[in-house]
């Protein structure tokens, strides 16, 4: 495999970041009602707090679809090892407990996940049409990477604030939750590491290396 040649895989790449484009997009515009409609009859702490319905109906199958997306999403790195490119720790450590995260707390989903679910959702739907018009070969400004990478960073941002609100609600306030110490716990540390991660990345790809150093993100998909 060291002295093969790199596999061209153009169109199959094309097809791949299309439909998880279009799948991030749908799971964002399915999502949406619930999460903005949980936000505004309950309340926003009760949004992390509470699953509600989160679980039942069109949204639990999106749920659904969304923990089993993790497990394709590993033939990104197939592509990347099929055609040769830097496998950067970031990308399989992301994948990696990504699935493993998905997987652990879907049994007892707890209320934070209405959250987690849905900002992946929103994120993907942005950076999978972005790998496509880059693996489409066109021209795309580097404004655009950084500012998906920007939008990673806030999710985990986020994500981090929830979560220590969320801890002050269960330890100190003694506030009733749907909630699960080990899966909060587990979500907590997944979320520091990718934002440090993420903001490690940023600053190689855009500050320190100028825009011009081989961790920008349309490298990775092109």
């Amino acid at each position: 495999m060291r002295n093969r040649a790199p596999f061209n895989l153009t169109l199959p790449l094309n097809i791949w970041n299309a439909l998880l484009a279009l799948f991030s997009i749908m799971g964002t515009v399915m999502l949406f009602p619930e999460f903005i409609g949980t936000i505004q009859n309950n309340g926003f702490q009760a949004s992390y707090c509470k699953v509600y319905g989160f679980t039942k109906g069109s949204n639990g199958f999106w749920g659904w679809l969304f923990i089993v997306s993790k497990l394709f999403e590993l033939a990104d790195t197939v592509f990347l090892v099929l055609r040769k490119k830097p496998l950067m720790f970031l990308h399989w450590y992301h994948h990696i407990l990504t699935l493993i995260y998905a997987f652990y707390s879907y049994p007892h989903t707890p209320g934070f996940n209405r959250w987690g679910i849905f900002m992946n959702f929103f994120v993907h739907a942005f950076m999978y049409s972005y790998y496509f018009l880059c693996s489409m070969k066109m021209r795309i400004p580097r404004r655009v990477a950084m500012f998906i990478t920007s939008l990673q960073i806030l999710q985990f941002v986020l994500s981090v604030l929830i979560l220590a609100h969320l801890g002050i609600l269960i330890y100190v306030r003694k506030v009733d939750c749907d909630f699960d110490d080990s899966i909060f716990k587990l979500a907590l540390f997944m979320d520091i590491t990718y934002l440090i991660l993420f903001v490690n990345f940023f600053c190689k790809a855009y500050v320190f290396g100028g825009g011009k150093s081989k961790y920008k993100i349309d490298k990775k998909k092109q």
